[in-house]
């Protein structure tokens, strides 16, 4: 028997029969792994694996999308973002279809190229993500940038949302896989409320299929032990205070601010904004961006999904009106996006009782 056999063997002996068990891996990343090597096929049918929220492409307001598409269509810019915000859907459409003067870069440094090789243009660099794409952002707000760089930011926190996901008793989660990413940034101590203040194991893993079967483990000891606490099994990686140097940078050029969420509404606390004293390379008051409304797909339960209420096999556009190459929600977007992994995967479906 291997070691990963090993697990596998382990953890059908550690879920309680006539039990559901709902792990939420919070990582769009987790979910790539778990469907590509299907995970969920080798283990209890009562142990639910859930998709969470971290698809920086899903959660991004579809105003910051609207504005973004905007700008791209005056003379004197040129928008620059990562390719599958290119692709996201809105009201408008995408900035692929409707967008005029735009830039796929894959590092935030390539803005730098661009700015300099257009003096004559204003450069909007796009920035979405979590804490893993914040940091790289403040890194270039750090290195000091052209006059004729700005920064569209649409960054979000994610422990905010976990703890919007805890106190959510419709979702009912036994346990957490925190995102290995994201941990390496901000350290697995960032999720010791789960454990500590709402007694929810929680777990930091990597993304290889043993360390996160190693993960799923951990999280079903401490429920079989009736214990909560923050554990990591991605040590190599991530430490308990994080990235002390990526921390201090986002500090210094961001400010924690009330944030939209795609389909879910604005959350207290959850978004990064650049600080006032940066302003003169904040696109939303130099260029004097209004937010546009939210208006939803019909039949798209993106929103529900993110929020682990849902399945992507729940959807009925889902393989259907909605596939990769015609998405109509953000989900089916993304390699970290739900819909797009399982429609891949042809992932085990399951739908929520």
């Amino acid at each position: 028997m291997n070691k990963i056999q090993e697990i596998i063997k382990n953890i059908h002996l550690l879920v309680p029969e006539g039990k559901r068990v709902k792990i939420m891996n919070v990582c769009g990343s987790h979910e790539h792994t778990i469907a590509y090597a299907g995970i969920r096929s080798l283990i209890p049918e009562n142990l639910e694996l859930i998709p969470g929220p971290g698809c920086p492409v899903c959660i991004c307001p579809e105003s910051d999308i609207v504005n973004a598409i905007i700008l791209s269509k005056k003379e004197d810019v040129i928008l620059v973002t990562y390719g599958d915000m290119l692709r996201v859907p809105t009201q408008n459409g995408s900035i692929r279809t409707e967008g005029k003067n735009y830039r796929m870069v894959t590092s935030p440094f390539e803005c730098l190229d661009i700015a300099r090789a257009h003096p004559e243009k204003k450069i909007v660099f796009f920035s979405i993500g979590f804490e893993t794409t914040t940091a790289p952002t403040a890194a270039l707000l750090e290195m000091g940038v052209p006059d004729n760089l700005f920064i569209l930011s649409s960054h979000r926190l994610t422990p905010t949302i976990m703890e919007v996901l805890v106190k959510d008793t419709e979702v009912g989660i036994d346990g957490f896989i925190a995102p290995g990413h994201v941990s390496a940034i901000v350290g697995s101590n960032a999720w010791n409320v789960f454990s500590e203040k709402y007694g929810i194991p929680t777990v930091v893993a990597g993304f290889e299929p043993e360390n996160l079967l190693l993960g799923i483990l951990e999280v079903l000891r401490q429920l079989m032990y009736k214990e909560a606490r923050t554990s990591n099994v991605y040590k190599s990686v991530v430490k308990p205070q994080g990235n002390k140097q990526a921390q201090k940078i986002i500090e210094k050029y961001f400010k924690v601010a009330h944030a939209n969420w795609r389909g879910i509404g604005y959350i207290p606390y959850s978004g990064l904004e650049l600080r006032d004293e940066y302003s003169v390379r904040d696109a939303k008051k130099v260029f004097m961006l209004r937010e546009v409304k939210e208006k939803n797909t019909a039949g798209c339960i993106c929103a529900q999904i993110i929020l682990g209420k849902s399945y992507p096999s729940d959807c009925t556009l889902f393989r259907k009106a909605c596939n990769p190459k015609n998405p109509r929600g953000p989900c089916m977007v993304s390699f970290e996006g739900a819909c797009n992994i399982w429609y891949k995967t042809n992932a085990a479906f399951t739908s929520f009782s």
